[in-house]
């Protein structure tokens, strides 16, 4: 299944970490409290894998065989208008947000052993009655929320249909009957589902998300769950093979950034030969190579993959068939079971190639995860090997105090002195610094910075369609925050090898190490009052339009609302509006976010500073500490028994760390 390997790497990591920081108390550069940080993050943190897709595409019947389970309801009524986050518990659990503010949770009577309440309960929320299926359910939730009181005028049927495409003209007793029977207490905006599911990776969510092409703008409610999405599968029936919804949701909908965790699922593979699977598969590689890679268009058969669960389960045959859909889609593998002599599951879950997606997805999704994993147990491994420099210096003074007790007095003197020195070249590379990260105009990051305000000015204004306006917003932001990340980065690289150049200058002139600061921490710290794209609400009240479109319209609407008179809808001057509200935002993003590298030098140096000067001077008293004591040679011999063998636990220590970090980075 999805992340075993991760799940394994990730628990080393963090008993490593949770070792390393109860038994150390060194100053060895590692900021502590940031590791905490780090390492509590991975505790708390969540795989979130978003299943997205056309109606009717067969995205429930793939969700619950991912599952392994009958969980969604996946027959021809279930419509589900609001997102559903799945994920293991010990128990059945269904938790609901409202419109109305209102929670229910709901857990599984276990008293009732053929009625699991929870399920029935989530399968009753993703169904719509079927006279409610041919208007936009979903925008006129949207509506409903953002209105006390909502009358059926000719400005919301006209304000529907622009929205959601429909013709609603004939619609309008239809619509007032949904009204009607919907108040805000029956409208869910939030559904998390927990469920005794047979996973290793505990933190693995799965969220169900709208149709893609499901009218009256649900697209819109998911765009932010795609975008924290750590993995996102398009399911698509494999045959017809080419889908403009396909194109159209990475050209349209999901941002570049998200377009990387980007897999797309053909299902259905089972209804067709071998021959044929491979020639759509061709097809598609063919269709969409210059959109996803090869090796992530996967064919699959959900049914399959369902019986396969069924049968490891050691469900009988006899039941399995009882499924007429399952009967018929078995016939052929049962016979190719007994022709080739090997066990039906065998050949089904060949068949059903689940197995690839679970391979795929760890080989692209976990990379960054595990690149997680990797700097955290390289900043511990640094921590213990400045422990290991530390411990031999200290073993070698109390080795010179025993032998003479003036030469090492003279000792921590003379490296006291050096550490002083040391503090006066951090101030001349902190000035250099300043010059080259300064933030002046010819700075290389205000002209990438520049560049990319140009780049999305140009493209915003040959758009023609307020869809692709939406993610080319968010393109801009996710690339302006990277530049941001990448300068942020650059200073780091360049303290990093400046300290480098010191440190073994420092050692080979004056025989002193210096002392180690945490670099990334710093890093962090610095960028934690960069610029963030804040949307700023003015005079206009959150309605309907902004509901539909998660306040995204806030940027393609005029804030000023004249009282009193009727709002038509009309395409050009809305599309101008966008354009004029994307055009300010970006603008006013490429002045803040300016400013803010300024302010990210400035704390950097500050913290740098800070944290060196801290550091000597902590050095510093440790050694004065170490001077005053009046140890006798007994003592001394002691002391010194007690820190070789802890110094001779590091070598293994790091060598275990070496191994993790390997295994990581395969």
């Amino acid at each position: 299944m999805i992340g075993n390997n991760y799940k394994s790497q990730r628990d080393n990591t963090i008993d490593i970490a949770n070792n390393y920081l109860a038994k150390t108390d060194e100053n060895d550069g590692v900021d502590k409290s940031f590791l905490q940080q780090r390492v509590d993050a991975l505790k708390n943190g969540k795989f979130l894998l978003s299943v997205a897709g056309e109606v009717k595409a067969g995205k429930s019947t793939f969700i619950n065989a991912l599952l392994g389970k009958e969980i969604l309801p996946s027959d021809v009524l279930q419509a589900t208008s609001a997102i559903v986050e799945i994920f293991k518990s010990d128990t059945s659990f269904l938790k609901v947000v409202y419109a109305d503010d209102t929670i229910e949770e709901l857990y599984d009577d276990l008293s009732t052993k053929d009625i699991d309440e929870a399920k029935e309960k989530l399968s009753q929320i993703c169904r719509i009655e079927d006279k409610y299926r041919n208007i936009p359910h979903t925008l006129i939730n949207n509506f409903i929320i953002s209105n006390d009181k909502l009358d059926v005028t000719d400005e919301l049927i006209e304000n529907l249909e622009a929205v959601s495409g429909m013709n609603l003209q004939n619609e309008k007793q239809l619509i007032e009957s949904y009204i009607a029977e919907t108040p805000k207490s029956k409208i869910p905006v939030e559904i998390n589902f927990g469920y005794p599911l047979n996973w290793n990776f505990e933190e693995l969510r799965i969220v169900d998300s709208p149709g893609v092409n499901a009218t009256g703008g649900v697209q819109d409610v998911s765009l932010k769950f795609l975008e924290k999405a750590n993995a996102i599968l398009f399911v698509h029936p494999i045959k017809p093979i080419e889908s403009e919804s396909f194109k159209n949701f990475v050209n349209k909908t999901i941002s570049n950034k998200s377009s990387e965790n980007l897999f797309l699922i053909l299902t259905h593979k089972g209804l067709y030969e071998e021959d044929e699977v491979q020639r759509l598969l061709n097809e598609a590689r063919r269709l969409y190579g210059g959109i996803i890679a090869e090796d992530r268009i996967i064919a699959v058969d959900s049914v399959l993959e369902q019986i396969n669960n069924e049968l490891k389960n050691q469900v009988p045959l006899k039941i399995i068939r009882e499924n007429k859909v399952k009967k018929k889609i078995l016939s052929s593998y049962r016979e190719q079971a007994e022709d080739e002599e090997r066990e039906l599951v065998d050949v089904v879950n060949e068949a059903a190639n689940f197995q690839q997606i679970y391979t795929t997805i760890d080989e692209y999704s976990m990379k960054a995860p595990q690149l997680q994993l990797k700097e955290i147990l390289e900043t511990i491994k640094a921590g213990y090997a400045e422990q290991d420099k530390l411990l031999s210096e200290k073993i070698d003074r109390l080795n010179l105090k025993k032998k003479s007790p003036q030469s090492f007095a003279r000792e921590i003197e003379r490296i006291t002195e050096v550490l002083e020195t040391f503090k006066l070249k951090i101030y001349e590379i902190n000035l250099e610094a300043n010059d080259v990260f300064g933030g002046n105009s010819n700075s290389e990051v205000v002209k990438n910075i520049n560049s990319i305000v140009t780049n999305y000015l140009n493209k915003i204004n040959a758009q023609q369609d307020d869809k692709s306006m939406k993610k080319l917003v968010i393109d801009f932001q996710n690339e302006v925050s990277s530049e941001v990340d990448k300068f942020s980065k650059n200073i780091t690289s360049y303290f990093f090898e400046k300290l480098k150049e010191l440190d073994i200058s420092f050692k080979g002139t004056h025989n002193v190490t210096i002392p180690k600061i945490d670099l990334k921490a710093i890093e962090k710290f610095a960028l934690k009052d960069s610029y963030e794209v804040e949307d700023v609400y003015e005079s206009r009240k959150f309605d309907a339009w902004d509901w539909g479109t998660l306040g995204i319209a806030r940027f393609f609407r005029e804030n000023n609302v004249k009282v009193g008179t009727k709002e038509v809808f009309n395409n050009e001057k809305y599309l101008n509006n966008v354009k004029q509200q994307i055009t300010s935002f970006l603008q006013k993003t490429k002045l803040d976010t300016i400013t803010q590298t300024k302010n990210i030098v400035k704390d950097y140096l500050n913290n740098v500073a800070s944290k060196v000067n801290k550091a000597i001077n902590e050095r510093q008293g440790e050694l004065d500490i170490e001077k005053q004591k009046n140890l006798s040679n007994e003592k001394i011999l002691e002391t010194l028994d007690g820190l070789k063998k802890k110094h001779q636990t590091y070598p293994s220590i790091i060598k275990n760390i070496d191994e993790i970090i390997e295994e990581v980075t395969l």
